[in-house]
């Protein structure tokens, strides 16, 4: 979604919440992310799962926010996102102006 919407002004950033303890673990997260051609900020959190859950209001991942022009949360999807779903969310959104 990214590659095909940037020109448009989406912004993409992925944060991984795994435990960085485990060098193994980094590793997996840095092979995934060079397997999909992850070209946009990528981000290795590096915090408790009690911490981050309470900061970003979710009990488990996947989730996917999707914010507007102006920096605020659209749309939150806490429980197995639907690309489809999202896809044409972002699609509204890049066409207000």
């Amino acid at each position: 979604m990214h590659r095909k919407y940037a020109k448009q002004g989406l912004v993409v950033v992925s944060v991984s919440v795994d435990d960085l303890d485990d060098k193994e673990t980094e590793g997996e997260v840095l092979k995934l992310l060079r397997q999909h051609k992850a070209t946009f900020a990528n981000f290795l959190m590096n915090e408790p799962p009690e911490d981050w859950q309470k900061k970003l209001k979710i009990d488990a991942v996947p989730a996917v926010f999707v914010f507007n022009r102006a920096g605020q949360i659209e749309q939150k999807y806490a429980e197995a996102p639907k690309h489809d779903e999202i896809e044409k969310l972002v699609e509204q959104l890049l066409r207000r102006k």
